[in-house]
């Protein structure tokens, strides 16, 4: 990225952070991406090569340090990007109360691996839970497992052969609107775009799981002139 020129600190801030792909890159790194292939599977659309381009220059900043285990190499934020990570949670704050989610935004796949970001041990009341998801009115694939327990958090296309715990039917924007804190799962059952089928413990695990984002409390402004 080509720089600004400027001493001001909002124009040397920027060189680093409003590079394109850098934001998505910072908040999965946040959200506990260690490896190349993690960062990539939060970031459709981000290709490879840009990937590796973007890390090196973060590196370079100061922003992320890389570092190599049996061959294999990870990274994670330095004090200098856990700080400019303070500065995704601004935009998202922002972005949550401005912006409006469109029907291109809707991804199942990437709103449940946002979702398995955010599930912690603290929300699991055992040691692994195993959710199926029915994406309804969505071209396959659209059948997912979201598999969290210490240590593992996944999710698959295909059965990974634990037992599910509960089935969640519910359309994309269903799924977004309860992931991002907009929709509680009681008002999504009682308006029939949501069922789980599952023990009671699953259904309250599920409530508090649509709680877990930074931005569940922020109330969304329509725009002025929308």
């Amino acid at each position: 990225m080509e720089g600004y020129g400027q001493f001001c600190p909002i124009a040397l801030g920027a060189e680093v952070f409003a590079e394109r792909w850098t934001p998505i890159i910072l908040r999965n790194l946040m959200a506990g991406c260690a490896r190349f292939g993690e960062i990539l599977a939060g970031a459709p659309g981000l290709p490879r090569s840009v990937l590796s381009t973007r890390l090196r220059r973060l590196e370079r900043d100061g922003v992320v340090q890389r570092s190599v285990s049996d061959g294999t190499p990870s990274y994670r934020l330095t004090p200098c990007g856990t700080e400019l990570a303070q500065v995704c949670l601004a935009l998202g704050t922002w972005g949550a109360r401005w912006r409006e989610v469109r029907p291109e935004h809707l991804d199942p796949y990437l709103a449940l691996w946002t979702l398995s970001t955010l599930v912690g041990p603290d929300a699991l009341p055992r040691p692994r839970v195993v959710v199926r998801f029915e994406v309804t009115g969505h071209p396959a694939p659209n059948r997912y497992w979201l598999v969290a327990g210490p240590g593992e958090r996944e999710v698959c296309v295909h059965d990974p052969g634990f037992g599910d715990d509960a089935v969640v039917a519910a359309d994309t924007a269903t799924l977004v609107a309860w992931i991002t804190g907009r929709l509680p799962v009681g008002q999504a059952q009682r308006a029939g775009t949501m069922t789980i089928t599952g023990a009671p413990w699953t259904v309250r695990m599920l409530g508090e799981w649509g709680r877990l984002t930074p931005f569940a409390d922020v109330a969304p402004v329509r725009p002025a002139g929308r």
